[in-house]
């Protein structure tokens, strides 16, 4: 089966001066998450968003529940915007993809030059119930419980329906992510910004710092204040993040400007 990947249309007038930051969304969510970012870091930064297969602009897609073939087809789709210096940034489910698709991009020899995770780490990231098979009814109250999904998208039963078999997806592959396998993962050859918030007792702060042990460069640690979703409720968490990936890829890009 062929796995589509969409990204968000590229706007010209953006010329990226430092680099390019790809994001990846929490379960479920597609690429309009990041659209103030996408217009806010412009010019400084080209931001470019992931939707996976059943959301968003690819929401008549059938969704993906193999991490091999997400991945296949993640990588492929980006591949070509790694020829600048670079950053991922992953929040919650998406913090895992971004983590595995720096793995899978730094094997192709393009790792990126910045990791930013706002989630647990992938050797903690093991979920003690599974619920993605759970009944509707019993999935959404689960859902609820642990702040999965925005109240204001669970609010919205017609677009509940619309996104849930996505949502199902995303979190059978964090069920089927093996995290005793990620304990034994070579550190990354990138450096690794993690954040986490002071009221996500999903994500709890020692398995924010657990991301200390996935690379073997640079490794800093941020809190803010907010819930599970404090990447977008948090005013002053966009700012910090500008400023912290302009900072480090500023310095990969006065090389990558000069070399051409």
């Amino acid at each position: 089966m062929s796995v589509e990947i969409a990204l968000n249309p590229h706007d010209a007038t953006c010329a990226g001066l430092s680099g390019r930051l790809l994001c990846f969304p929490h379960a479920g969510g597609a690429g309009e998450r990041f659209q103030d970012w996408i217009s806010g870091f412009a010019p400084v930064l080209d931001v470019r968003s992931i939707t996976l297969p059943g959301r968003g602009a690819l929401l008549n897609h059938i969704p993906v529940e193999s991490w091999s073939s997400l991945l296949a087809a993640v990588v492929t789709k980006i591949l070509p915007l790694t020829d600048r210096p670079y950053a991922l940034f992953g929040h919650s489910f998406g913090a895992l993809l971004a983590y595995e698709t720096a793995r899978a991009l730094g094997a192709k020899g393009r790792v990126p030059n910045l990791l930013v995770v706002a989630g647990r780490a992938p050797q903690m990231a093991t979920h003690e119930v599974a619920i993605s098979g759970l009944p509707r009814v019993a999935f959404l109250k689960e859902l609820e419980a642990i702040d999965g999904t925005p109240a204001d998208v669970l609010a919205n039963a017609n677009l509940m329906d619309r996104v849930l078999p996505a949502v199902r997806a995303d979190f059978t592959l964090l069920e089927r992510y093996d995290a005793d396998d990620a304990e034994n993962h070579p550190p990354l050859d990138c450096p690794i910004l993690a954040v986490g918030s002071d009221n996500d007792p999903r994500v709890p702060f020692d398995t924010v710092l657990g991301w200390r042990h996935r690379t073997r460069l640079r490794f800093e640690c941020r809190l803010f204040a907010g819930d599970h979703f404090f990447p977008f409720s948090n005013p002053d968490f966009a700012d910090s993040l500008f400023d912290y990936v302009d900072g480090s890829l500023n310095e990969h890009s006065k090389d990558f400007h000069r070399a051409g």
